[in-house]
């Protein structure tokens, strides 16, 4: 995921202001990823960017203070994905199944492009419970709007289903790999969600 200053135009100046928070957010990214959240000092937040301590309290009132900062924006922009997969109106058995793929393929370049704060945000605690939590009300919304329009059988609660979404993705994130990885994950991911993993079994 890119920081606040890499999503930015390439065009963009940054004031030297802006520069030294760029870098305290993308260091502090990478030691709270390292050491984790609890044992990362504001002295290693700085020893690593490279400015003093008073400069860090400058833009940060505590560590506390900017690992919620990544966070916000983390799951801001996870958030705003995540709703944009809603499939809106009528659309063909074939049509859902590329929609749902397409979904967890997103989600899982979303995850790869910036690997510390994927660790921070997604897998360790204390942040990963309430990213993972919302990740599935947010994915639930969508599918309790689709089961109205009848895209999907309404007998498994929106929710649940948001939930295995989300124990999927998380698992499948944990997988290295490239690109076309992620797009035979993806697959695998939806097939399980559109199709099953049955043949032949009868019903009982």
């Amino acid at each position: 995921m890119q920081n606040k200053s890499s999503s930015l135009s390439k065009g963009t100046v940054l004031s030297k202001g802006e520069r030294t928070h760029a870098n305290l957010r993308r260091h502090a990214a990478a030691e709270f990823a390292r050491l984790g959240f609890h044992n990362t000092k504001v002295s290693d937040i700085v020893k690593a960017t490279g400015v003093s301590q008073p400069t860090f309290y400058c833009y940060f009132e505590s560590k506390e203070m900017a690992y919620d900062d990544l966070m916000t924006e983390f799951r801001s922009r996870l958030e705003a994905l995540t709703l944009t997969f809603l499939i809106e109106g009528e659309a063909h058995a074939d049509q859902v199944f590329e929609r749902v793929a397409l979904s967890f393929r997103m989600l899982l370049d979303f995850l790869a492009e910036d690997p510390d704060l994927t660790q921070i945000g997604f897998f360790q605690p204390p942040g990963c419970t309430a990213t993972k939590a919302g990740l599935a009300s947010w994915i639930a919304q969508n599918i309790a709007k689709e089961q109205q329009n009848g895209l999907y059988r309404q007998d498994i609660s929106a929710t649940q289903v948001g939930q295995c979404f989300v124990g999927m993705l998380d698992q499948m994130a944990r997988i290295p790999g490239d690109a076309q990885k992620r797009e035979e994950l993806s697959l695998g991911c939806a097939r399980l969600l559109c199709e099953d993993i049955r043949q032949g079994c009868v019903k009982r």
